[in-house]
């Protein structure tokens, strides 16, 4: 199983965040797309480093054509020498509309639609015509001249939760990105079963999607103050509907309600004392040791694990610290697969 890691933070120190993670063993570093554009931070990691994938975790579909998103990942490919992954998203409606101003329509299938276009330019830059006339887009015009194809197929892969659109990814993307909020079970039970579900019904076997999904980590030499800072993440995660069956599936659903109440009214402690019992389900959350020990239960399940650090609620510099702790005690060391305990 290979392990990457999140990175973010100023884009002054993102490169030397990226060239440490490469140097303490993990396969990847990835970027997402909150406060920052996550191409501009993959591109600052590429150039920082020489052999570790690059990837968004995840890039917005929606607000981009695909043509641009195409180009983007193009040129991410061209400045990496090929280490660039694409992971796509739908995000969800309310940040759609409100944040961004686009239409939420028909997200799996529109999702669907654009991986489709993007793959049709990215193959117009290698001499091929685009003939993408679909629902929701429509690309006929090859890119300006002036940029060969990438130097490698860029692989996309497609952020799901829940099961249509896990089943998307199974049928049209080369991998599949689990969200944070998520468990060894759910994995088993839910995520991989809709990708191969999708994968079966486009003709394509289970081992042409990459199942990869991130995990909420965060390490502290104070155990408790470890797990509060896991259960304000999970509790921000739960207040969103789209989540709803991942806590069901762990008979959490219950618990909803009262954190979107107090959400709503910016009580932190009560989203903490309600979200603590779900922490050793949907988090990584103790000691390096008891770190450890718990990445191996995905062992079998998922193809490459993303740590990631809580970032609702710590301060900058406990955030800065569990990036160090991670670096300094998950990492694999160059070329080193994650061990299991038996082993």
């Amino acid at each position: 199983m290979k392990l990457g890691l999140t990175i973010g933070g100023p884009l002054t120190s993102l490169g030397e965040l990226a060239r440490r993670a490469e140097r303490a063993g993990f396969e990847s570093v990835w970027c997402a797309e909150t406060a920052r554009t996550a191409f501009v931070q993959c591109a600052v990691a590429a150039v920082a480093t020489s052999a570790v994938k690059v990837g968004t975790n995840i890039a917005l579909a929606f607000p981009r054509s695909p043509a641009i998103t195409a180009m983007n990942a193009r040129d991410l490919a061209e400045l990496s020498g090929g280490r660039f992954i694409l992971g796509l998203g739908t995000q969800v409606k309310r940040v759609m509309e409100r944040r961004f101003s686009v239409p939420f329509e028909h997200p799996a299938a529109k999702v669907a639609e654009a991986i489709d276009a993007i793959h049709a330019v990215l193959r117009a830059f290698g001499g091929e015509q685009p003939r993408h006339e679909g629902r929701f887009y429509s690309i006929t015009m090859p890119p300006f001249p002036g940029a060969g194809p990438p130097p490698e197929p860029v692989p996309i892969h497609l952020a799901a939760v829940n099961e249509r659109m896990a089943e998307t990814a199974g049928r049209c993307a080369d991998g599949v990105l689990g969200h944070p909020l998520t468990s060894p079970r759910y994995l088993r039970d839910v995520l991989r079963p809709a990708v191969e579900r999708g994968a079966a019904a486009a003709g394509r076997s289970a081992p042409d999607v990459e199942v990869t999904t991130s995990v909420i980590v965060q390490l502290s030499r104070d155990r408790d103050q470890a797990r509060r800072e896991a259960a304000a993440q999970i509790g921000f995660y739960a207040t969103t509907r789209t989540y709803r069956p991942v806590l069901a599936v762990h008979g959490f659903e219950g618990r909803v309600e009262a954190l979107r109440r107090a959400f709503a009214t910016g009580d932190t402690e009560a989203m903490v004392r309600i979200a603590l019992p779900m922490v050793d389900t949907f988090a990584i959350a103790g000691t390096p040791d008891e770190a450890r020990e718990r990445l191996a239960g995905f062992s079998g399940l998922a193809d490459r694990l993303i740590l990631g650090s809580a970032w609702v609620g710590p301060s900058d510099e406990r955030m800065r610290e569990n990036a160090e702790m991670m670096l300094e005690s998950l990492g694999p060391g160059p070329g080193a697969p994650l061990r299991t305990p038996r082993q």
